[in-house]
């Protein structure tokens, strides 16, 4: 196995750093090392880069080496110094990976910090995802150290006679994990001792019942939802449990934890709409919950006598003639070919009507969807085989009194295939 372990330089990177050098010395493991220098601490950030540097050099490490402007990149992008610096690194190390071949990306964060992010997630109302903070393996980066204390890790360095550097901003409490770190977590172990050795207990209970929670969503997700062209859509299912609910919902938004009690809310509910952030409405209709993501329906497709018209996002009609016989099944019909002379291929658009089958007259077809029952989100979506204003079929809806088939018609078979896949085609939990 290639591993590519990030060093910054601090005693836990170091740390991790010998401990996957005498790894590699037994052939357990092929070891590069990566570093990237932010730029936020100017001669400070330098002199860790040269220290990094000549670590790896003496230890025989191949090294990785970036650069940042990490004060340029917040100010750009409009976020904190923190996250552009965590940005910036997730780049780098993305990068760095792919350009070592390595197998994984090993972090240095150990028990500590597993503390002190699990008190920050449960701080922040998180679920039990965020109870169960940082995973050992998660999407290509390696945890090592998980299970072991702050003051380990610099013990051992010293028992080996391993310099470090110091990062002076650790030390201010000025942010809510340094705050956390430097007067919440000391005063925790000093009211229970052992505080830190339980948060990381109970972070791993907490990974084990979130697998299985996770597995259950991915379950209910498999069969009550998929995406539609006008985002996703989840089938309502009264008596699920809140618990996985709550985790689809969450899965198929993309919500935090107050956007996930709103969607659930209206997934109990008969019906209803509500904005829930980044761009996305919930609405509730029929027996389903709508994820709607600003649709725009696509421009008009030729319908021709023989092929396929294809709306893309949308779905498609295959065309061929066929015997004069009626079809019984709602996406599959066959019509009159005449009738259907200069028709197309589209969605709805303002002033379309329609001739119900059987019953004269015309009707709008605004009311026809709503007489059919069909969901308000996904009226936007259905295939129309129109000419001008006038609806010949509805796909999976009905069609209409003009198109259908008389004596002596020349039949006309239009099969159509609307865009959808399960979730299970589009991503797990």
């Amino acid at each position: 196995m290639t591993v590519l372990a990030a060093v910054s330089g601090g005693a836990d990177s170091v740390a991790l750093l010998a401990l996957l050098k005498d790894l590699a010395d037994k052939g357990g493991i092929r070891l590069l090392a990566a570093h990237f220098e932010h730029g936020i601490r100017g001669d400070a950030s330098r002199e860790d880069a040269e220290f990094v540097r000549r670590l790896c050099e003496s230890w025989r490490v191949p090294l990785i080496e970036g650069k940042g402007d990490v004060p340029a990149l917040a100010r750009e992008r409009g976020m904190g110094l923190e996250q552009a610096a965590r940005d910036a690194r997730r780049e780098f190390l993305r990068a760095a990976r792919e350009q070592a071949g390595a197998d994984c990306v090993a972090l240095a964060h150990h028990l500590d910090d597993q503390a002190e992010t699990v008190l920050m997630h449960l701080l922040r109302g998180a679920g039990l995802t965020g109870a169960a903070g940082m995973r050992e393996w998660e999407n290509g980066l390696w945890r090592p150290l998980l299970g072991v204390r702050k003051a380990e890790l610099t013990d051992f360095l010293r028992e080996r006679g391993v310099a470090w550097r110091e990062d002076a901003s650790n030390a201010v409490p000025d942010n809510p994990r340094n705050i956390i770190r430097l007067t919440a977590m000391p005063a925790l172990e000093r009211a229970y001792p052992g505080a830190v050795r339980a948060l990381g207990r109970f972070a791993r209970l907490a990974q084990a019942e979130d697998d299985y929670m996770g597995a259950q969503a991915r379950v209910f997700l498999h069969e009550n939802a998929e995406i539609v062209p006008v985002g996703a859509r989840v089938r309502c299912v009264p008596d699920a449990p809140s618990a996985i609910v709550r985790r689809a919902l969450r899965a198929v938004g993309g919500l935090d934890a107050s956007a996930c009690l709103a969607a659930e809310e209206l997934y109990r509910a008969d019906r209803g709409a509500v904005m829930l952030g980044n761009g996305i409405t919930a609405e509730r209709a029929g027996q389903s919950l709508y994820f709607l993501n600003g649709f725009f329906a696509p421009d008009a497709a030729t319908l021709p006598e023989e092929g396929v018209a294809r709306l893309p996002g949308v779905g498609e009609i295959r065309i061929s003639p066929a015997p004069p016989v009626p079809e019984k099944t709602p996406m599959r019909q066959t019509l009159d070919r005449d009738s259907l002379a200069g028709a197309c291929l589209r969605t709805r658009r303002p002033g379309d009507f329609i001739r119900p089958l059987g019953l004269g007259g015309t009707q709008k077809l605004s009311d026809y969807f709503i007489n059919h029952r069909v969901d308000r989100p996904m009226r936007d979506a259905v295939l129309l085989v129109a000419r001008e204003s006038e609806v010949f079929w509805a796909a999976g809806v009905g069609i209409s009194e003009s198109a259908r088939l008389r004596p002596g018609s020349a039949g006309l078979r239009l099969e159509a295939r609307e865009y959808r896949r399960s979730w299970g085609e589009h991503e797990a939990v």
